[in-house]
This record gives C-alpha cells, sequence and structure tokens, in this order.
C-alpha cells in the first residue's frame, strides 16, 4: 500500500518542481534574452575593414540594432546600426566593445561582441599603392604627363603611370579633357572618421591672390576641378571591381551642373588643313578644328590646338591611335574659368568651395575629403565606413582662351588620418 502510494506521488512532486524551476530560471523571454550574457571575441587590424554579423538565430522579419558599449577613442566607424551584418573600421588600436539587440515577434535577444584592433602588422602607405586603370580624354599634355611614344601600349602607359603616382612624391599625369580618368588604390582603407575629413588628392592648384578671402564664395586661382568617385573592396577580391559613388561637391548642388553627361571625342584626321586663329603674346591657335566633339545635350565643338607651354602637338593619346572615337560619361560641373581681361588675355579659374581634385591648394582645406559626401547613382546619400578605390575625372569641358582646354592634373593622393592630420568637415 505505501509503495503505491509513494510512486504516484513522486511523479506528482517532480512535475510541480520542473514548473516552478521553469518559471523562477526564465521568466518571459522578452525582459531575459537568451544570449545576454554571451561575448564574441573578434580581432582586426587598424585601417582593415571587418564585417560584424550576429549569431543569434532569427527569421527574416527580425529587427538588428547596433549600439557602442564601450570604446577607447572616437577614432572608429561604424555608419550603419542596423542590419544583420554591418561594417566597422577603427583608425586606432584598442578594444571595442558593441551590443546587438535582435528583436522578433516580441522576443528580443542580445549579443555582445568585443572586437580586438591590433596594430598593423606591416607598415602602411598613406599614398598612392597602385594605378589600376588610366584612361584621359583628348589634351594638351596627354602625351607628356606622363610621357607618351608612338608606338606605346596601354600596358606600358599605365606601368609608367604607376611610377609617376604610386610613390609619397607624385609627379602630375593629365587627365585631358572632360571625362578624362585614373583609378587607383592605397594599401589599407582609409577609415570614414565622424565630423573629419579623411582623405586628399594632390593637384597643382594655386590661388591668384597669395592671401585669399577664406569667407569668399568663389576664389580664383587655377581651378581644374576632377571629380571624385569612391569604393570600398565589398567583394575582397583587392580590385576596384565593386559599385562606386561620387563625391558630391559644391558644384553638383548649382544650377548649371549637367548630371549624367556624355561627350564623345573623334580621331583628328593627320592629313586635314589646320584653321589657324589669333593668338595672345606669343601664343597662337595653330588649328582652331582639331579634335571634334559632339554630347549628348545637342550640342558640339572643336578641342583647339595651340603652342602654349611647349607641350606635344599631339592631343590624341599616342597609345590610342587606331580609336576612331572615344566615350566618356558623368557629372558636368559649371564652367569656372573668366576672361577678367576682356581681350582673351587673362583668365581666371575659380575654385568650388569643396569636394573636388585639382580644384584648392594642397595645403587648402578645402582639398581635403570627406567620405560622408559619397552618394548613390540616384544622389542618394550612403553611409560607407571605409574605401580602398578613388576614380578622378575631369569635371569640365571648357575652352579657356590660349590656356587651352581646362584639365585636371593629379599628382598623388594621401590618408589624412595616416598622416594625423585632423582637419574638421564642413
Amino acid at each position: 500500500m505505501q509503495l503505491q502510494f509513494l510512486k504516484p506521488f513522486r511523479l506528482v512532486l517532480f512535475l510541480f518542481t520542473a514548473l516552478v524551476l521553469t518559471n523562477c530560471s526564465g521568466g518571459d523571454d522578452n525582459d531575459s534574452p537568451s544570449n545576454e550574457n554571451k561575448t564574441r571575441e573578434l580581432k582586426t587590424e587598424v585601417f582593415s575593414l571587418i564585417s560584424l554579423h550576429s549569431e543569434i538565430v532569427a527569421g527574416s522579419e527580425a529587427v538588428y540594432k547596433w549600439t557602442i558599449v564601450k570604446v577607447p577613442s572616437e577614432n572608429y566607424s561604424l555608419p550603419n546600426t542596423d542590419g544583420k551584418e554591418i561594417l566597422f573600421a577603427s583608425a586606432e588600436a584598442g578594444i571595442y566593445e558593441l551590443k546587438v539587440t535582435v528583436t522578433e515577434n516580441g522576443k528580443v535577444q542580445e549579443e555582445n561582441i568585443k572586437i580586438t584592433v591590433g596594430v598593423a602588422v606591416k607598415e602602411l602607405k598613406s599614398f598612392i599603392s597602385k594605378v589600376y586603370e588610366f584612361k584621359p580624354a583628348p589634351g594638351q599634355f596627354v602625351n607628356d604627363l606622363p610621357v607618351a611614344n608612338d608606338g606605346d601600349t596601354a600596358e606600358r602607359i599605365l606601368t609608367r603611370a604607376n611610377n609617376y603616382l604610386a610613390k609619397k612624391n607624385g609627379d602630375l599625369i593629365s587627365l585631358g579633357a572632360f571625362g578624362g580618368y585614373v583609378v587607383f588604390g592605397f594599401d589599407h582603407s582609409i577609415v570614414n572618421l565622424k565630423g573629419k575629413r579623411d582623405f586628399r588628392v594632390l593637384g597643382n592648384a594655386f590661388w591668384a591672390d597669395a592671401n585669399p578671402n577664406p569667407d569668399a564664395t568663389m576664389r580664383g586661382g587655377s581651378s581644374e576641378a576632377g571629380v571624385i568617385m569612391v569604393s570600398y573592396d565589398k567583394n575582397k577580391n583587392g580590385l576596384p571591381d565593386d559599385e562606386w559613388y561620387e563625391i558630391e561637391g559644391a558644384g553638383h548642388k548649382m544650377e548649371k551642373t549637367v548630371k549624367n553627361y556624355e561627350i564623345t571625342y573623334f580621331r583628328p584626321d593627320p592629313n586635314k588643313i589646320p584653321v589657324p586663329g589669333g593668338g595672345t603674346g606669343t601664343v597662337l591657335f595653330t588649328d582652331m578644328e582639331y579634335i571634334y566633339w559632339k554630347d549628348n545635350q545637342g550640342k558640339d565643338g572643336y578641342l583647339a590646338q595651340n603652342n602654349a607651354y611647349n607641350h606635344s602637338l599631339e592631343y590624341w593619346p599616342k597609345w590610342l591611335k587606331d580609336q576612331a572615337s572615344i566615350t566618356f560619361k558623368g557629372t558636368r560641373l559649371p564652367d569656372n574659368a573668366v576672361d577678367e581681361s576682356g581681350n582673351g588675355s587673362y583668365f581666371v579659374q575659380y575654385a568650388f568651395l569643396y569636394g573636388y581634385a585639382d580644384n584648392a591648394p594642397n595645403n587648402d582645406n578645402d582639398s581635403a575629403i570627406d567620405i560622408d559626401w559619397a552618394i548613390d547613382s540616384k544622389g542618394n546619400k550612403v553611409n560607407l565606413p571605409a574605401i580602398d578605390f578613388v576614380k578622378v575625372y575631369n569635371g569640365l569641358n571648357q575652352q579657356a582662351g590660349w590656356l587651352g582646354e581646362t584639365s585636371t592634373e593629379i599628382m598623388g593622393a594621401n590618408d589624412l588620418h595616416l598622416l594625423g592630420e585632423n582637419i574638421p568637415t564642413r
């Protein structure tokens, strides 16, 4: 009798105890996340993009929110705080602690991530490490900067462009008329630090006035603005084949700016009879109708040939002699060269306020670029944690009298954070 009674009693007691323990240990899932005390540890290096993803198991409708718990400095980038996977980069070593909160159908789970950012294993270069592509438009300096000889191939010119740019103190290369471009990269990611400008493309712009008014809306001198595009190595293959984003400078917002501009240049017939024209002083127009062009705005014209600066009289790239035409696309900025003399003898090329290459002197803050100015192809702001590649193309289609076509020149680029320059953004 006693054994038969104890058997069901023990079963009831076990069920009761299990019920009590369940209610006391977990409580409501909304209040006690199952991953609350879990900390995942990761390691990376300074100036290196790292992909962060949550390991919490959740459905497609789950909402992810990332927050910073503890950082050793503000020199990090975490532009996107929503999504299962985000990107993180830091310009300073230390331990960074983050938390991701996952909410799904009223259920809340949390995961902690500790990132140890160490110093770089190899010495990083603040300057360009490699030129991937060089395709200038026709222009008076394209066969001089860099030097091009008859019989040169595109591969040989690209090697020469690398020799000019991929070093600490670079030499000038010319992008020619509108659309001519160069693509280069760095041996590390340039981190997008909040509130700071991140990199600078070096050119040969200068102010006409040695002490210009810093509050002036237009500053005069020699500005041949190159539009800048940026990209990060999303697929991690070390090549600039991911999506490009354009840096939106001040000129992008001006009324006369033309988006999706397209221009085609036609190789000149070497046997054509030149059409000479007047000039200024010793500068003569040897052919006013040298290289014909037409655009997608219903306009056409010529690149005039002159004998200024003792440059090559061949404007068409020598390594493209078998190519009948070249087409370029991009954002065309408003004309900025003004004949201040009224007789064609003195042109001033006014700078845009910010956001371009070869637009302001290299030692001027307005030649520095903030990655936060990047926009997508539809003009929407994008949040990039860092960049690996830069493309610069000439954004102007203008003849400035005896000066010839407005052509962007560059001589390198620098990571401002690696150099220790702390330039605030606008």
